[in-house]
């Protein structure tokens, strides 16, 4: 009974440490400072100073100029990995939204700290360069006939896909979000836009006015006046003669992208032209201005096959490029006359045409004569392009990390499901499964299954981590989406959580957790060589019980005081060891991960009963189970002890009662239960019915 009381302290600790760890404040990890920053890139760059954005330099080229910005992940986009802890990483952005290169800072990835060791990861960032932020990336491969060839696939890291996903979409936040504020423009959600092949039409100037393909703009000498009122320009005015009404801007825009505006209003020289010139620059949107007002188009320094300064293009707010296309000017008769050009609009960065865009021309005038002064009124018109004659190519829309986890795996997500459903049957028809004559064949089988699929396979060994770093992510007020990043994992949590309030702990522990079926066939194979088990006494299997909670409670501790070591104590779970890398380690961590095995040859899942920090914490689903699922008879602990002698988990008090909190489900008691020849109430109630008889 003390030592009953123990646990019962035991659990209680671990309440009040989590009530504490919600109240004290989690600190947040250290960014790496700049003279380590200088120091990571690599010559002909250079960190520049440090921009109004915290954890952003500008990025110097060898001659000095900005070049583009050095960006720390962690100072965006601190997304928790599954230590808690987030991945740090330099992102080298240029001016143009191109990844010069990506290099980690530091991480704390169990995967990475040891057993596969950083060179993964690192060789993973080495993808990134060359690529865009505006890229459609994702990771994995193509997804059968549903993929695309605009995306870009990033080959992963087996054993490590979760994390790798975490540091993909931490880097694509914060690269974006440093665009969005210093590039303007670059990381617009961009589409390609392209002619109609094949649509030929046979259109008049008339009909292209009709159909508002060629409109017309206007603005009077009296509108230009009334901006210029009352300022250093007011009495500058080139026009002095000019009537009000009289027009300053007269002028046609039309879009001849399409062929079959371009013929319709072009002259056979200037539409060779045009067609070599869309051969040269197939991106560009050809727009004619034709202006007959005051105004004109250019003014008289502008050299041609360059940016007009009058004319200014935007959508979006965000300026589009735009160029003379240096086209000799020869229309149609029923053209309107005026003063003609051509100027290109850059689409390469997300200028959509069939979308409302901005034209501006700008009213100028100086005042002074030796140091003239300008002063500029702009005169902005609405423009869209039909639709008829382009195609809009929406780029594909990476996946989510869930969605695009869930559709690589999904033949393993659909076989652990049903093994699941299987392993549950089981337990809902407990009595029925052992009655088989092959019962125990049967459950080895699926721990073959546990260890093989669910284990090496599948990485679904969950650890002691996961809850802590969701606990300190959600004191934190973090996004806890990093669980998305493993589904299959996130499934097993799903069920073990779900489990404990039918089965308490014995979903989980005793039939899905891999390294408890490791063990559980390490015990057997050391019975069949005949290696003498120890019988741990009541009175010591109680205290050794103690310590699975005593190592969950200093894990605690160790992560309100001493966060930084939280990686380095959890590696009192072997599983990493044995399961995640199958013992490709240092030789220490494979030494202690066998030793937990070995002592499983003369103490049955001595790990599991004894030292297990998860299966302290699953064991409150002993607590949260909603009703006993194991049948008891009134004569079970008095006067029989039968199940609770043959029970190797000591999970059986002397009353016969089952203790959930340490019951692994193994069904043993179960099988007992039903065995007429086995069971001692049940024996000795045939053998008065015999003597009835």
């Amino acid at each position: 009974m003390i030592w009953r009381g123990c646990i019962d302290l035991a659990f209680t600790s671990i309440i009040a440490l989590l009530l504490v760890f919600a109240c004290t404040p989690q600190a947040a990890a250290e960014l790496v400072d700049e003279t380590e920053l200088k120091d990571a890139v690599i010559a002909p760059y250079s960190l520049g100073s440090p921009t109004d954005i915290a954890g952003v330099w500008q990025l110097l080229n060898g001659s000095g100029a900005q070049e583009g910005y050095v960006i720390q992940s962690e100072a965006i986009s601190p997304l928790p990995g599954f230590s808690g802890a987030v991945i740090n990483m330099m992102v080298l952005l240029d001016l143009e939204g191109g990844f010069i290169d990506v290099k980690l800072l530091n991480q704390s990835e169990p995967i990475f700290v040891s057993g596969l060791g950083e060179a993964p990861l690192r060789r993973f960032l080495e993808q990134y360069r060359g690529l865009s932020i505006n890229t459609p990336i994702t990771i994995g491969s193509s997804y059968g006939s549903g993929g695309s060839g605009s995306l870009v696939y990033l080959d992963g890291v087996t054993k490590a896909t979760a994390s790798v996903r975490i540091a993909h979409e931490s880097i694509m936040a914060a690269a974006r979000e440093v665009a969005r504020q210093k590039l303007k423009g670059i990381a617009r959600p961009q589409v390609k836009v392209v002619p109609k092949q094949g649509l030929e039409l046979s259109l008049t100037w008339d009909e292209l006015v009709e159909q508002g393909n060629a409109r017309q703009v206007k603005t009077t000498h009296g509108e230009v006046r009334a901006k210029f009122s009352g300022t250093l320009w007011q009495s500058d005015d080139p026009f002095p003669d000019a009537a009000d009404d009289d027009h300053f801007i007269d002028l046609w825009i039309l879009d001849v992208t399409a062929p079959s505006i371009a013929r319709a209003i072009m002259n056979d020289r200037m539409y060779r032209d045009w067609q070599r010139l869309g051969d040269i620059s197939p991106d560009d949107q050809t727009i004619l201005l034709i202006e007959a007002g005051d105004h004109g188009l250019v003014s008289e320094n502008f050299i041609r096959n360059t940016a007009p300064s009058w004319i200014e293009v935007t959508q979006d707010e965000f300026p589009v490029s735009s160029r003379d296309a240096d086209l000799l000017i020869d229309l149609k008769e029923d053209v309107p006359d005026g003063k003609a050009m051509v100027i290109r609009l850059d689409r390469r960065l997300g200028f959509n045409p069939v979308r409302d865009w901005q034209l501006s021309l700008l009213a100028v005038r100086h005042h002074g004569m030796l140091q003239p002064e300008e002063g500029q009124a702009r005169f902005t018109w609405t423009v869209k392009s039909d639709e008829r004659f382009f195609d809009v190519l929406i780029p594909p829309k990476p996946l989510s990390p869930f969605e695009s986890t869930v559709l690589n795996r999904r033949t393993d997500l659909v076989l652990l499901a049903g093994f699941i459903v299987l392993v549950c049957t089981i337990m809902v028809l407990n009595r029925s499964f052992v009655r088989h004559r092959r019962y125990r064949l049967m459950r080895y089988t699926v721990l073959v299954i546990t260890l093989g699929f669910v284990g090496w396979w599948g990485q679904g060994q969950l650890s002691i981590l996961t809850p802590i770093a969701t606990l300190t992510a959600m004191l934190a007020g973090k996004s806890l989406s990093f669980l998305l990043y493993d589904p299959f994992s996130l499934v097993l949590w799903g069920a073990a959580i779900i489990g404990f309030l039918i089965w308490g702990r014995a979903l989980y522990c005793g039939w899905l957790c891999p390294f408890g079926a490791m063990q559980e066939f390490v015990g057997l194979v050391a019975r069949r060589f005949g290696i003498k088990q120890i019988k741990i006494s009541d009175r010591w299997d109680q205290r050794l019980k103690v310590v699975k909670y005593l190592v969950l409670s200093g894990l605690f501790l160790i992560v309100l005081d001493a966060p930084e070591h939280v990686e380095a104590a959890t590696e009192v779970e072997p599983f990493k060891t044995a399961i995640s890398v199958f013992f490709q380690r240092e030789w220490y961590f494979v030494f202690y991960a066998v030793f937990c095995l070995l002592a499983s040859s003369v103490v049955f899942k001595a790990y599991c009963r004894y030292l297990c920090p998860l299966g302290a914490l699953m064991a409150i689903g002993g607590w949260l189970r909603l009703s006993p699922w194991i049948k008891r008879r009134g004569e079970c602990g008095s006067p029989c002890q039968l199940c609770k002698v043959k029970c190797d988990y000591g999970a059986i008090k002397t009353s016969g009662a089952i203790d959930y909190s340490e019951c692994f489900g193994c069904l043993d008691c179960v099988d007992i239960y039903v065995d007429r020849n086995k069971c001692v109430p049940l024996v000795v109630s045939e053998k008065r019915k015999a003597r009835v008889a």
